[in-house]
């Protein structure tokens, strides 16, 4: 009997689509895509991938990972941004042809190359997926194709159906247009550095030539070969191996490294974050786990200070708002030092912290105004910028954009997403986050965000 597996951890999708090893694939699916003469026209006539490819690419994968990785709300929001995108592009080709990007046939096709690219990743990796796990990626796909607004009649029924529409839109539909001609030749001269790389003009050159023509003998020869014949191209013999050797010898290394570190930021997110076990915390043991920072058995004041400067980073904070934080942090440790009675230039020990837990002294009743619930409500203040007590998902994404873990911290905050709708409560925030400060819960957002994970 076929179990079905709901796209998320576990699905096949999860699985393979947001492996980097797609990247080696990932300019062929763009070029299948504009060779459908609504979506080349649509490109040549609104988006500026030429101007600015690396942009261009970082989001367009940004979207695909999004709406495959990200949580129900998040998905919504990209599909709508989508549909809103493609709806207003709209006009006529230069062969008089009216086209329009939001065509249920140009949209069915470019939501299908995505599917033949996985499989195409998979086989030249030398490790082609089961018709059974072909089924059951494609049922998955196909599900995600609903969610994107297409009909259950606007997609092949299965596998095998599949490969008759690719076969004849290879064949019948796709064509030569000045959009795939750009992304097989023009871009060579146009691809600037990335960002990440600022190489001089004389270094760039040669090295730009190089890479983007591999890339391009490397997407030629694998196209489907009644297209690549329509197009006329030729490639280096014995190309086909070298190419089939590249993707062989990638998949091979990435099998080396740990699972997350096989895909790309928001997938690796959005897998460990569902595959974190739950860590059970007791407030004697939190000691050791969350607030001894330097792990030398001691809690002094510069281990909450290094907390205090990993929120401020994450949240690339101004000076008013670091100092905030600062003086939170630094009310819980006069907090912690009452309790434990140790002056506040001093030293608390593990046992003295196990007294004051065992004795009721600390944390004592909750206040919002000093100790451990004035931090709580500090992080509940920069989350809720508002105070209107929720937080939209994309409000709290924008607070992230500078930290280094944010993919991480996005998928984490999920947790207290309990209907999916991409909105927490301020109370349940606070209360997570101070029941987190006192081990009485795990919550794996404070944790990233006290540098503990």
């Amino acid at each position: 009997m076929t179990v079905e597996v709901a796209l998320g951890p576990g699905s096949s999708t999860w699985d393979r689509l947001g492996q980097w090893r797609y990247l080696l694939v990932m300019h062929r699916t763009l070029v299948l895509q504009a060779a459908h003469p609504a979506v080349g026209a649509a490109v040549a006539e609104y988006s500026v991938y030429n101007a600015r490819p690396w942009r261009r690419l970082l989001r367009t994968l940004d979207s695909l990972h999004t709406y495959v990785y990200g949580s129900a709300a998040e998905q919504r929001r990209e599909l709508a941004r989508l549909e809103r995108l493609h709806r207003r592009m709209q006009g006529t080709d230069g062969y008089g042809r009216s086209y329009d990007a939001g065509d249920t046939t140009a949209r069915a096709w470019v939501h299908l190359t995505l599917f033949e690219g996985v499989l195409t990743m998979q086989r030249l990796g030398g490790e082609p997926l089961s018709s059974e796990e072909t089924a059951r990626f494609y049922r998955e796909w196909c599900r995600l194709g609903h969610e994107f607004g297409l009909a259950p009649q606007d997609l092949p029924a299965t596998p095998e159906e599949f490969e008759t529409y690719f076969a004849h839109v290879v064949a019948e539909v796709l064509e030569d247009n000045a959009t795939v001609r750009d992304l097989l030749s023009g871009s060579i001269y146009r691809v600037p550095p990335p960002a990440a790389l600022p190489l001089p003009g004389l270094v760039w050159a040669p090295l730009r030539y190089a890479v983007v023509t591999a890339a391009v003998q490397a997407t030629a020869v694998t196209l489907p070969p009644a297209y690549r014949e329509r197009l006329r191209l030729t490639t280096v013999p014995g190309l086909g191996l070298l190419v089939d050797g590249l993707h062989l010898t990638t998949r091979l290394a990435f099998e080396l490294l740990p699972k997350p570190w096989r895909y790309m930021p928001l997938a690796a997110a959005s897998i460990r974050a569902a595959a974190a076990p739950r860590v059970t915390t007791a407030p004697e043991s939190f000691f050791e786990s969350v607030l001894d920072q330097n792990g030398d058995g001691h809690l002094r004041w510069p281990d909450l200070l290094a907390m205090a400067r990993e929120i401020s980073t994450h949240f690339d904070l101004d000076e008013k708002d670091e100092d905030q934080v600062h003086e939170a942090f630094r009310s819980w440790w006069e907090q912690l030092c009452a309790a434990t009675r140790t002056t506040s230039d001093g030293t608390v020990t593990a046992a003295a912290y196990a007294v004051a837990l065992a004795d009721g002294r600390y944390p004592g009743v909750p206040s919002r105004e000093d100790g451990v619930g004035a931090v709580a409500a500090v992080v509940r203040g920069l989350v809720d910028r508002d105070g209107n007590g929720e937080v939209r998902q994309d409000e709290y994404a924008r607070l992230l954009d500078h930290s280094p873990r944010r993919h991480e911290l996005i998928a984490a905050m999920r947790e207290l997403d309990h209907d999916g709708d991409g909105t927490i409560l301020g109370d349940e925030l606070e209360q997570a986050v101070r029941e987190f400060l006192v081990g009485e819960r795990d919550f794996a957002a404070a944790r990233q965000l006290l540098g503990r994970i």
